[in-house]
């Protein structure tokens, strides 16, 4: 059936599926691909998903401040998500705008050696050798306030739905 009760219920999943990629390690919604506007068109990378928030829509990662990907957002800030969780056979696909807010330094302290280099040393996609950066820490939030979510659910007959702030009311679409 086509209901709102299943609208409702498909976006709920959606939520669940996000907060248990924050908890569990393997599970799929764990590694989001994340999409920005590059000076030279889309560009994609997978990212860890750090905390996920039903009530305020939006999802967060960490990164690097130097990496490509936040000079494209301080440029334009529509980003798209993507995640495949195969056994519930749910493709996930979201519009946000993302906000660079400085990464929590208790936080920072707290990883491990091997992590902490990863906000260090030289940036992102420069060839290598090369020089170290001079800011020793570029560890950085990346909160995406989500706008919209496209869920297609691959049960038979394929099943679409496309839920938009502010009142996340879905509606069914042709898949």
């Amino acid at each position: 059936g086509m209901s709102d009760t299943v609208l409702t219920g498909l976006l709920d999943t959606v939520w669940q599926q996000f907060g248990r990629g924050t908890k569990d390690r393997h599970h799929p919604a764990r590694h989001p691909t994340l999409a920005t506007i590059g000076t030279d068109g889309p560009d994609l990378r997978t990212l860890v998903l750090r905390a996920a928030s039903h009530a305020e829509a939006t999802l967060e990662f960490h990164t690097d401040a130097a990496s490509p990907k936040v000079a494209h957002i301080r440029r334009d800030a529509r980003v798209a998500i993507h995640i495949w969780i195969p056994k519930a056979s749910l493709q996930v696909r979201a519009k946000a705008i993302a906000k660079i807010l400085p990464g929590d330094p208790n936080l920072f302290a707290q990883l491990p050696e091997a992590a902490r280099m990863n906000y260090q040393g030289p940036v992102p996609g420069t060839p290598l050798p090369a020089e170290p950066d001079a800011t020793p820490n570029r560890f950085t939030r990346l909160i995406c306030h989500l706008s919209e979510i496209d869920v297609l659910h691959l049960t038979t007959p394929h099943q679409r739905a496309v839920y938009t702030a502010p009142d996340w009311r879905g509606i069914w679409v042709s898949p």
